[in-house]
């Protein structure tokens, strides 16, 4: 479906500057919203609990189809680097690097739609704080297989472009 949405996509950019009034523009926009929709990451893998992919599509919408890769391979790497200090610091329970990698994660993950992967990382910022080691052993594994999800599903994402990255 990636080639008519393309095309879709053209078309809408190829009309705008024909529309005369409000009106005309106000039915287009209702046109690229449900193209925006149409367009969201559609993989919500079962190991991935409560994910809005609305919010990921409106993050490559703001930053249109020039910035979109960029962002992607941004949100990889940094997610990436997230996953290895939080790996790091449970293997050593650095309560530090723990705490640093959650407030990283509960933003990435916030921004992107992960919500119980957000929700699992407000609770492993207050495990740090506690230095609840009990806690800790529960909490990572589920937080590490949705984190590992939510790579997968950003490297399969796409941008506003169409092109998968």
């Amino acid at each position: 479906m990636d080639a008519p949405l393309q095309n879709l996509r053209r078309a809408v950019q190829a009309l705008r500057p024909h529309l005369e009034t409000p009106d005309q523009q106000a039915e287009l926009s209702v046109i690229e919203d449900a193209l925006a929709r149409l367009s969201a990451p559609r993989i919500t893998p079962a190991s991935l609990g409560e994910f809005d992919p609305s919010r990921l599509s409106h993050l490559l919408e703001i930053t249109g189809p020039d910035l979109g890769p960029e962002l992607l391979a941004r949100l990889t790497e940094d997610l990436t680097s997230t996953r290895d200090l939080l790996e790091t610091g449970a293997n050593q329970t650095d309560w530090k690097s723990l705490r640093e990698g959650s407030h990283v994660l509960i933003s990435l993950s916030g921004s992107v739609g992960a919500l119980s992967l957000q929700a699992m990382s407000e609770s492993l910022n207050a495990i740090a704080h506690r230095q609840d080691s009990d806690a800790l052993a529960t909490l990572m594994p589920p937080l590490a297989e949705e984190l590992v999800t939510l790579i997968q599903l950003i490297r399969a994402a796409r941008s506003p472009d169409g092109i998968a990255r």
